[in-house]
Parts: structure tokens; sequence; C-alpha cells
């Protein structure tokens, strides 16, 4: 739907963050000027108004406020000019959707005003305005090149979001919103008010349709786990600094040793998640689903930003997206889904029972109260299952009733070759659980060396990773750092490090790794599919 052909003018108003370009400036700028470490080391050392602000306590063009000064300030002089001058306008025009811009050309041959409203600081959007020829309205703010210990960076206007965009835009116009056809094009909950007040709202389209801003979703819940990730990372911050003076010393020299173990660490991930990537090719294999191929395995992936759910509601949600996406049928897959557990229950209860034998059989009943007794009543115990099953199944009257429900049920069992493809699987599943462990012995070794072994690592790992799978919360937050903090001092890792370690360990899994397949799910995906149609 085009504009009225009428006389009133037409206004072109485009949000830039996720809209005009990809991604966000603000984010870019930080990540350019501070770097990964640096971005750390600010938010760390802003945590107080971070909470506030996470708890709504806090407006967002304050944060906004307090995180840029501290990078501005922290940034020298000749790179922060470079970055604002030839960096981070260059990074932003490569940045620019290419339907965007098509439909930004298209408003100006028709004669109509564009403009960009947006919640970023005009001196990291004015030169984007100035390439694209249209005007601006965005957060003023001084200039961060003459900013100085007496007169720091500030913001000169309210964050330009939400309501605040409607009424920048109305002072722009100088004359009454009603006489004119606006379009708002925007993709976030900041331009909800815009899209409303807009004549054609275009909600994450380019298209000369109207799309509405959708209706807001009932029950949402609140945001839990960040407020758990921001307590933990409080907890830490104040075991750090009740740490005795050399302990937070030798603790700090070794954080900031970290970036160089990055490689490695992410290695040992990546070789975790090829070994299960090859468990699943083995189990799909036997059924004869798919092939190896760079689209089974970006779906695979993808499907790892689902499986942080409670009670693992996620697994379910990422068959019928497998189904969806590559054709694969629901039930085989559910089954496959079913092999992978079990192949884990397998590898972790043998790696522990070859590890830590008193934790497992700690609460058997007791034979003669030795360890050997336990582990009998273990044998013994299987081995009467296994003879009541046999002594069943003997019985003729059990054994038609058998054979009419698996009759009933064929379609619904589990393929015979799954089954037998459930013993390769389980010695992938050993690989795997032997290998992902080695991340918890690196950081112990890089935070607290001398503390931690291979099999110590492996053992409370597993361990800990079963209480978490145990408590059915969202990727076991809350339980498996308790777990990995009460067993690390347990083996003399002293208590200022220990949530340290277990923190960076749940960063790197399962948390990087949900945030990973949460972008391979958006842009990633969608360039390999864009790359397959061409």
């Amino acid at each position: 739907m085009t504009a009225p052909p009428n006389s009133r003018p037409v206004v072109a108003a485009f949000d830039c963050d996720g809209t005009l370009i990809c991604g966000d400036a603000t984010r870019l700028f930080l990540w350019r000027a501070r770097g990964p470490l640096g971005c750390l080391v600010d938010l760390l050392a802003i945590s107080p108004t971070l909470i506030r602000w996470k708890l709504g306590r806090l407006s967002t063009a304050a944060f906004k406020e307090r995180l840029l000064a501290r990078a501005v300030a922290r940034t020298p002089p000749h790179r922060l000019q470079g970055l604002l001058v030839e960096v981070i306008p260059a990074a932003l025009i490569t940045r620019l959707r290419l339907q965007a811009q098509h439909r930004l050309v298209w408003h100006r041959l028709h004669d109509h005003r564009v403009v960009i409203v947006t919640a970023s600081p005009r001196f990291l959007i004015q030169p984007l305005a100035d390439h694209l020829g249209v005007d601006l309205l965005a957060t003023e703010t001084t200039d961060p090149r003459h900013a100085t210990a007496a007169r720091p960076f500030r913001l000169l206007s309210p964050n330009c979001k939400g309501a605040e965009k409607v009424q920048r835009l109305e002072r722009w116009l100088a004359e009454p919103m009603a006489g004119t056809d606006l379009h708002a094009y925007g993709d976030t909950r900041g331009d909800r008010e815009l899209l409303e007040a807009s004549s054609v709202p275009h909600w994450r389209s380019f298209a000369s349709a109207s799309v509405p801003y959708p209706q807001p979703r009932q029950g949402k819940q609140p945001p839990w786990s960040s407020l758990f990730g921001l307590l933990l990372l409080s907890l830490a911050l104040v075991g750090v600094s009740r740490l005795p003076e050399a302990e937070r010393r030798s603790l700090l020299s070794a954080l900031g040793s970290l970036p160089l173990w990055l490689p490695l660490l992410y290695g040992v991930l990546l070789t975790s998640f090829t070994l299960r990537y090859w468990r699943w090719r083995v189990l799909l294999g036997a059924l004869s689903i798919g092939r190896r191929g760079r689209a089974d395995a970006f779906h695979w992936f993808r499907g790892f930003a689902l499986t942080a759910t409670p009670g693992k509601l996620g697994e379910l949600a990422r068959v019928q997206a497998l189904h969806d996406s590559l054709g694969y049928p629901r039930i085989p897959l559910i089954h496959v889904f079913f092999a992978e557990r079990t192949a884990d229950v397998v590898s972790v209860v043998t790696l522990l029972l070859l590890l830590a034998p008193v934790q497992v059989l700690g609460r058997l009943p007791t034979l003669g109260g030795s360890l050997q007794g336990r582990s009998m009543a273990l044998v013994a115990g299987a081995l009467l299952v296994v003879f009541l099953l046999a002594a069943c199944l003997r019985h003729s009257g059990i054994r038609r009733r058998v054979a009419r429900w698996r009759s009933r049920w064929r379609h619904r069992l589990p393929d015979p070759a799954l089954v037998k493809a459930l013993i390769p699987a389980s010695g992938v599943s050993l690989m795997v659980w032997s290998t992902e462990p080695m991340l918890l012995f690196l950081l112990s070794h890089i935070l607290s060396p001398g503390h931690l072994g291979v099999a110590q690592s492996i053992t409370i790992y597993l361990l800990s990773g079963t209480a978490g799978m145990a408590s059915s919360l969202p990727g076991g937050i809350g339980v498996n750092e308790a777990a990995t903090v009460l067993l690390l001092a347990q083996q003399g890792v002293p208590i200022g490090t220990t949530l340290p370690i277990a923190i960076l360990r749940r960063l790197m899994t399962p948390w990087s790794i949900v945030a990973l397949a949460s972008i391979n799910s958006s842009w990633l995906l969608r360039d390999f599919n864009r790359t397959n149609d061409a």
C-alpha cells in the first residue's frame, strides 16, 4: 500500500539500529574502542549501575551515559579520533541493509522527506546520515573528543527512544503530525510509539504494504535468568573484594591472562561439539535420515538456542524446527532425542563409577558396610531385574500380550537399528563427557593452579551438571553453579576463587553456546539460505 495520492506531505522516518543497519552502533563503538576484555572490565566496574538498570531503578539514558563516559575516558584521544572519523563511519556504511537502502532511495525519488530517528548518539550516526543525504534525530551528547576529567562526557537530551521519538519528530516537522503521511520503519519495542503514530507503519518490513506493530504478548515473565546472572556477578565481586590482598592480586592477575587462554578453551569446546555432532549423525545414519553436510550441521547447531529450557521442553521445539527446516520425520527425531539422552546417562554413570564410586554408590544399601558391598548390591540388583524380565518373557501369556502391544505400537517404537546404534553413540558420549570437563580443569589451572586434577575436574563437572539437570530449571541455572562452588571448595580451591571459576565455566557452556546458536538462527542461517536460493 503506497501513500495516498493527495497534497499532504509524506515523511519517512527510519530507525537506525537493527532497521537501517545490521547490529547496534553504540555496541559497535564500545567494542571497537575498548575491546572484549575492556568491555567486560567496564561492566564489572559499573556493576551497581548495571544492576539498578536491570531492576528498573535507573533509566536507560543514565546507564548509557555512565557506560559511554567510562569508555570515552579510557580510550586514548588519538584512537578515539580515528574511530569517530574513519573506523565507525566506514563500518556503519558496510552494515547498511540492502532492502532498507532501496526503500530509502524510493522515498527520495518521490521527493519525500527522509529522517533517521535513533537512540544512538549523534556523534556516531551523523556521518552515516550525511552519506545517505538525510536528516537525523538522535540522542544529543557532548563531543567525546573534547571530554576531560573536569568536563566528562554526558548526554544533553533524553534518550531518543519510545515516546521521545514521536516528540522529537513533531518538533522537527514544525507542524501537526496529523497533517502528514508518516511512513515509519522500526524493529524493536523502542519504536512502538513511532509506529503507532504513523499512517503507514513498517514493522520489520520494507515492503510497500503497511505492517503494524504487533500486539504485546500476555503473561510476560520477569527476566529471572538475567537477574540471577547479575546476582552471581555481584557475589563474585564481593568474594573477590574480601580476599586477602595477596590472593586478590593473584586472582586479578590470572583473570588478566585469561584472554590468552581463550583459543585453547574454545578449542576444547569446539572438539566437544564436533563429537556431539558425530553422535547425532551416527544415530540419524542408523535410520537413514538426512546426510552430513552444511545445512544439517547449521540446523542441528541452531537447536541449542532452544535447549536451555525448563524440563527440556526446548528439545521438543527442536524436533519441530528440524522437521520444518529439513523435512526430517518427527517420531524418529524424538527417538533420536531419547537415544542421545540415554547415551549421555550411560556415559556419565560409567565415568562416575570409574572416577567417583563413593559419591555414586554411597546411598545404596550396604553389604558389610564397605564400598565393595555397595558395588555388590548394585550388581545383584541389576542381575535380579534381568532375571525377572527373562522369567516373565518365558511365560506364553505374557509373550502374547507383549507381541500384541508391540504390533499395536510398532509405528511408535524405536527402530531396532537405532537401538544397535546406541552402542557406538554411547562410546562417542564417553569422549564428549571426557573432553568437555577439561574446561573446568583449565579454568582451575589458570585461576587456582595445583588444586584440581583431570579426574577431579571430570567428577565435579559431571556431578554439578547432574544436579543442574535434576533441578529442571532453565540450563540448571543456580543449582549447577552452587554445586560447582561446593565441590571445588571440598577440593581445597580458595572460596573466593570458586565462584569466578563456576561463572566462567557456565558462561562458556551453555550460555555462550546458546548465544551463538541464537545468532546462527537469525542472521547466519538466513545468509546461508539466501546463498542457496541464489
